[in-house]
């Protein structure tokens, strides 16, 4: 019985873990959208254009990297939990208690996440692609 606790929790984690993947999916639609939109219907010079496109795709960019963070320090939660050799658990979703090796730390900063290589090619070929449309 008490193994069905620490199944349930797992599963919260997991929840919350697909949830903040499905939120960067959803991002990565929506900065799509954006770029075409813009693209589509803006009859503006090419510095508003430039402007009005690239701002929210910065502003994306983030978000979907807060994401991403988010996502990893639930992770390390998980493993976390996983790991535990308690007979009880207690449900917590705080992940700032966990304790965490200095090396890993980086990891889990928004610095980090917004370069990471699942984040950055998508981000700067959109805005790649936005200035060279605008500036043909």
């Amino acid at each position: 019985m008490k193994g069905e606790y620490k199944i349930h929790h797992l599963s919260n984690i997991l929840n919350v873990i697909t949830r903040m993947g499905s939120n960067s999916f959803a991002l990565k639609g929506w900065a799509l959208g954006i770029m075409i939109a813009v693209y589509t219907f803006g009859n503006m010079n090419v510095c508003k254009a430039l402007f009005v496109t690239i701002v929210p795709l910065i502003m994306i960019w983030v978000m979907d990297s807060y994401y991403l963070m988010i996502e990893r320090k639930f992770r390390l939660l998980y493993d976390y939990v996983r790991d535990k050799n308690t007979k009880e658990t207690d449900f917590s979703m705080d992940y700032n208690s966990v304790s965490i090796k200095l090396g890993n730390a980086k990891k889990l900063s928004l610095f980090n996440a917004m370069f990471s290589k699942t984040i950055i090619p998508f981000y700067l070929v959109c805005i790649a692609v936005t200035v060279v449309l605008y500036c043909l």
